[in-house]
């Protein structure tokens, strides 16, 4: 198992500090995306393609918070969906394993 980081900025005025902050822990491979991707799908965006990619069965990625998986609550269903049918489990900081 793999524990994997994702950590996303909307636009360029944001800072992932926050998230790396709360992503407190080890991890075997970090996703980073910085800078604006508004209106772009998530899986069309370089690093959760990339991710998408990236994990196997039994993995698990971390997310400082839901809304860093998507654009809208359909595009990070699809994403949480995506993931689950691979076989990865996603874990949101402060709810917990989905």
């Amino acid at each position: 198992m793999t524990r994997i980081a994702y950590l996303r900025t909307s636009s360029d005025s944001q800072s992932i500090e926050a998230q790396k902050h709360v992503l407190v822990g080890y991890f075997a491979k970090v996703f980073i995306v910085e800078g604006v991707c508004a209106g772009v799908v998530a899986a069309q965006r370089n690093g959760i393609a990339e991710m998408l990619a990236y994990v196997r069965v039994g993995d698990s990625v971390h997310v400082a918070a839901i809304d860093r998986l998507g654009r809208d609550a359909i595009d990070v269903q699809q994403t949480v969906h995506s993931l689950g049918e691979k076989g990865v489990s996603v874990e949101v900081q402060g709810l917990g394993v989905i």
